[in-house]
């Protein structure tokens, strides 16, 4: 399945899941269950909620707009509201300058604050935990 919202070509940003099992069914070898080297996020509250992101580009941004590598239906965000930025080995959240800013460890409007494995950060009522089980430098 392409990423969500049809854009098949973006190859920075992976769409991984997020579908919940048949009931009654129970699979011991799902992929979402495995230990991802690459950071990831999971969307925790929101309409998307369950759908995880790996990402792979040096910049990741997440919004409203068709353009966001990470979609969200959210009436708070900003078509590019937020955006994930990798600097040597280090993953840095960054508000754009959004109306009703971004959330990590309190308000980062139009600023930005490193993320650390097991962080959540919200964009209005949508929460997303980074994941980043990769090795460390």
């Amino acid at each position: 399945m392409p990423g969500k919202g049809g854009r098949g070509q973006n190859l920075g940003t992976e769409f991984v899941g997020g579908s919940p099992r048949p009931a009654g069914r129970r699979d011991d070898s799902s992929l979402l269950e495995t230990v991802r080297r690459e950071p990831y996020l999971v969307v925790t509250t929101g309409a998307r909620r369950g759908a995880e992101f790996t990402l792979r580009s040096a910049t990741v941004t997440i919004g409203r707009g068709e353009d966001a590598e990470v979609q969200i239906d959210e009436p708070a965000a900003s078509r590019r509201h937020a955006v994930i930025e990798r600097k040597r080995g280090a993953f840095v959240l960054r508000d754009l300058g959004s109306t009703n800013g971004t959330y990590l460890r309190g308000l980062l409007h139009g600023s930005g604050a490193a993320l650390r494995d097991g962080d959540c950060f919200r964009i209005g009522l949508t929460e997303f935990v980074f994941r980043d089980n990769g090795p460390k430098d």
